[in-house]
């Protein structure tokens, strides 16, 4: 997974409505699907960010569907670092095989807990890891956006229970 991103900006009209079904909403959603995967850490969510034209990118999607989204120091939001308090930043992580670690967002997360950003654009059936970070990744009406957090592992995608 590329973890180094390009930062841009962009201006787009959009609104939110959120639910913490973990159902894909791409049919339905008359823009932009953005589901989380918490990995058991907290009740997946799914939403619909509506878009009244162009393009939006993917850090918008996710402020609009109420999704927190922390940084590191090193890298800024070009590395997702924490997402909705998760993983916390007063309790270890602990993964069999490692030891545990405290996230402090300073820099680049471990391999065994992580944050992968996925892509599924309009049509496709399948996730895709994002090749571009949340501050630069174009999404159109029609296309997904997700988060899921990896533990000890390679990462589930957005969908996986």
């Amino acid at each position: 997974m590329n973890r180094f991103f390009a930062v841009t900006a962009s201006l787009v009209f959009l609104s939110g409505c959120s639910t913490t079904s973990a159902a894909p909403l791409e049919g339905d959603c008359p823009g932009v699907s953005v589901i989380v995967n918490y990995s058991g850490e907290a009740t997946n969510v799914a939403s619909c960010v509506s878009i009244s034209s162009g393009q939006i990118l993917a850090k918008e999607a996710l402020l609009a569907a109420g999704i927190e989204v922390e940084g590191t120091a090193t890298y800024g939001d070009q590395v997702v670092c924490r997402v909705n308090g998760i993983p916390s930043a007063t309790k270890p992580i602990e993964v069999e095989g490692n030891a545990p670690h405290l996230e402090t967002c300073s820099d680049m997360p471990p391999s065994f807990a992580y944050w992968a950003l996925w892509i599924k654009k309009s049509g496709n059936k399948d996730w895709e890891y994002a090749a571009e970070g949340i501050s630069s990744l174009q999404l159109n009406r029609g296309d997904s956006v997700g988060l899921a957090f990896s533990l000890g592992g390679l990462a589930p995608n957005p969908e996986t229970e």
